[in-house]
């Protein structure tokens, strides 16, 4: 064997024993960082309650009409109508749907970055009818208002206290219950999170 091989075989063997170490270092830290992701999407996913909001609110509702024949009001028809319709919303953020691509990690400094869907209403509000609450005036040939009027402003009275929620801010304090919610949980393993919410 030349001593050009044999040096060359030593330089092969030395460059092995340095850089084989560090590749395999580097894959632990990856690996290490992906079982890290993991364990904080699964706990970040069973948090999903704790970022929902519900709030109580009331549709009110005026309405005002008249009986006609032939396009002509009749006299004594008139009638004037207030529902008062209370109901119930629930705004939160879907968590179910986080993924290791909305996590970054950064072991060494111990810090977290947390990309979320902003804050959405969870399906229509539910409305109370039981105790809906039915105001009218009637003149003498015109009949009381009943409930079957109140269902009929259902979608109306839903639309409301959506809106109604949102001007209270419920979309706002659902984002602020999942952001405490989950820097709480990161703090447990000494981890310091910044929660960044998706443009629309």
């Amino acid at each position: 064997m030349s001593k050009k091989i044999g040096w060359g075989i030593v330089g092969f063997l030395l460059a092995v024993a340095i850089f084989v170490p560090l590749v395999l270092r580097e894959f632990k830290i990856d690996s290490q960082m992906t079982e890290s992701k993991s364990v904080f999407i699964e706990q970040i996913k069973g948090l999903n309650e704790l970022s929902t909001v519900e709030v109580f609110s009331k549709a009110v509702i005026k309405r005002e009409d008249t009986k006609s024949f032939f396009g002509n009001e009749l006299p004594g028809t008139k009638r004037q109508l207030l529902f008062v319709i209370p109901g119930t919303v629930r705004a939160g953020i879907d968590l179910t749907n986080v993924n290791e691509g909305d996590i970054t990690l950064n072991d060494e400094k111990k810090e977290a970055t947390l990309t979320l869907p902003k804050a959405e209403f969870l399906g229509k509000p539910s409305l109370d009818f039981d105790k809906r609450q039915i105001f009218s005036h009637e003149e003498i040939f015109r009949e009381k208002a009943d409930l079957d009027e109140a269902f009929d402003l259902a979608e109306e009275a839903e639309q409301i206290i959506m809106e109604e929620a949102t001007s209270q801010g419920i979309l706002e304090l659902a984002e602020e219950n999942a952001e405490k919610s989950i820097q709480s949980m990161f703090r447990l393993v000494d981890y310091n999170v910044k929660v960044v919410f998706e443009e629309e």
